[in-house]
């Protein structure tokens, strides 16, 4: 009687296991965003016919399958100014994100056009065939010995125009 009531109890506990759903581990099955290739203190350069357009500087730039992500990058750019020949543009963050040719520059953005353009904000985004550059925080820079702040910054780099949201300037004047 007692091996009975053992042989039903196994089988309703059998029983009542087998429908109760078990929480699969799908983690096994999904792939983690893996770096394909990681470098360390890494230079590449972009060449045409005639010059070096582009050097890209980062301590630690890692490619992924579909962007690449550089830390403390440096992006050194040959600049199409009218009034300086050989205008070197400058953009320096701790986090640099790219996909396809959008560019997001994340803490820390510094950017510099020569010695007569800063500008230093949060994050910028930049796309490499327009040449514009953007952000939606606050910034502040100097033009020449001007100062100048805003938000919601607009910078196209080929037309040389420079556009913002509750902008504030300060221009020096010689007497």
């Amino acid at each position: 009687m007692v091996i009975k009531f053992f042989i039903y109890a196994l089988f309703a506990f059998s029983l009542g296991i087998y429908f109760i759903p078990l929480s699969e581990n799908n983690n096994i099955n999904e792939q983690k965003d893996v770096p394909l290739i990681t470098f360390n203190d890494s230079t590449m350069y972009t060449l045409n016919e005639e010059t070096t357009t582009k050097i890209v500087k980062a301590k630690k730039a890692s490619r992924f399958k579909t962007h690449d992500i550089m830390y403390q990058g440096e992006f050194i750019l040959k600049a199409n100014d009218k009034k300086v020949k050989n205008a070197t543009d400058f953009i320096n963050a701790d986090v640099i994100i790219k996909k396809e040719d959008n560019y997001t520059f994340i803490k820390d953005v510094k950017f510099r056009r020569d010695d007569f353009i800063t500008l230093n904000t949060q994050e910028l985004y930049y796309n490499d065939k327009t040449q514009i550059a953007t952000n939606t925080v606050p910034f502040n820079g100097t033009y020449y010995k001007h100062y100048l702040r805003g938000k919601n910054l607009y910078l196209d780099l080929q037309k040389e125009i420079m556009k913002s949201k509750n902008s504030h300037f300060e221009i020096e004047t010689t007497k």
